[in-house]
């Protein structure tokens, strides 16, 4: 509409088109900006900008007017061809009652413009074009309406469907060791009760009897543990897929100290998912750093970077990485816990510790 605007600019002031530009293009440029952050921000403050930065430049058209009619002049204002563009920002945000009072104003606005600039009066039977064009809008902002409405339904089931999925395996596991128990059970406790007969004992069915004690303490021995240094070989693993763009350092205090298999693969992969966010989401520049400190009985891992940074209250409490991979696997595992500490252009610092109950 550039050249429209140029080609228009004698039906006004000299300052209008200049004004008119500048509250059209440059919020909704600011917009467009926003939105290649890591986290875009104040998304809502920029598309009500926009909005009203139309219905401004439209307004002051009236006062910029000099008087002249042009009936040649189909476009009269260049703003014409898009009253209704703001009112998809509005509904993208879910400001639909925003959206359509939008519509409606700033559509009837630039079209009584128009014709008062091409006819320097009104006609009732031209300004027919004003429904006709907001009700043609409507139907795409339906459309988005629709669109977002359902893009927000699948967030809110996101979680549900999780925690389904979380259910749903751990009833598997639970029926995978009833299975085994069960298995265990008929193939050596109750072979060994009926093969109990009157009279002395057999020294071959006390065998078998030992044995299957034997079988039943397997069952239920502890996870095998750790050394801090077979821990931190885990922890190198981890960071060894960020290459030349990570560092670990380790920090044994207590070289004799165990820890459970659970608590390594979980630390562990705790770890594996933030260096993983890091590659992602940090920058292509950035450095991350991973420390490990292995003491008895706990152990603290912190994977730093240097990276753009986020707002954490900003980002959705549902997202698989940080929600599952992170917060919920610590918090899953008996004196384990996890925290993130980040801000914007600050960089990223994930802690997992862990401390033997």
């Amino acid at each position: 509409m550039f050249p429209v605007a140029i080609a228009r600019a004698d039906l006004a002031a000299a300052w209008w088109t200049p004004v008119s530009l500048v509250l059209v293009v440059v919020p909704a440029m600011m917009l467009v900006a926003s939105t290649f952050l890591t986290v875009p921000r104040a998304l809502l403050t920029l598309v009500c900008a926009c909005a009203l930065g139309y219905l401004a430049a439209t307004l002051l058209w009236y006062p910029a007017w000099l008087g002249a009619p042009d009936e040649s002049a189909r476009w009269a204002i260049w703003l014409l061809q898009f009253p209704s563009v703001p009112s998809f920002g509005l509904v993208v945000m879910l400001r639909t009652g925003l959206a359509l009072t939008n519509l409606v104003v700033a559509t009837a606005a630039v079209h009584t413009a128009n014709q008062i600039a091409r006819y320097g009066e009104l006609r009732p039977v031209e300004l027919l074009s004003v429904p006709l064009s907001a009700a043609l809008a409507g139907v795409f902002l339906a459309v988005a309406l629709a669109a977002v409405r359902n893009v927000r339904a699948l967030d809110e089931r996101h979680p549900a469907v999780l925690a389904m999925t979380a259910t749903a395996a751990a009833n598997a596991a639970q029926e995978a060791e009833r299975s085994r128990f069960a298995a265990l059970i008929h193939d050596h406790v109750i072979a060994t009760l009926l093969a109990v007969r009157a009279g002395p004992p057999d020294p071959r069915l006390a065998a078998q009897a030992a044995s299957a004690l034997d079988e039943l303490d397997r069952s239920t021995e502890s996870p095998s543990e750790f050394t801090a240094a077979a821990f931190a070989a885990r922890i190198d693993q981890a960071v060894a897929a960020l290459g030349e763009r990570g560092s670990c350092t380790h920090a044994i205090s207590s070289p004799s100290a165990t820890y459970p298999e659970q608590v390594v693969d979980d630390v562990a992969d705790c770890v594996a998912e933030a260096t993983r966010n890091c590659v992602r989401h940090a920058g292509p520049s950035s450095q991350c750093h991973v420390r490990a400190e292995f003491g008895e009985g706990a152990v603290r891992v912190s994977v730093s970077d240097d990276g753009v940074g986020f707002d954490p209250e900003s980002i959705d409490s549902h997202r698989f990485g940080i929600a599952v991979g992170i917060r919920a696997r610590m918090a899953g595992l008996p004196g384990g816990r996890a925290k993130i500490e980040s801000a914007p252009g600050r960089g990223t610092v994930v802690t997992v510790e862990w401390r033997r109950p």
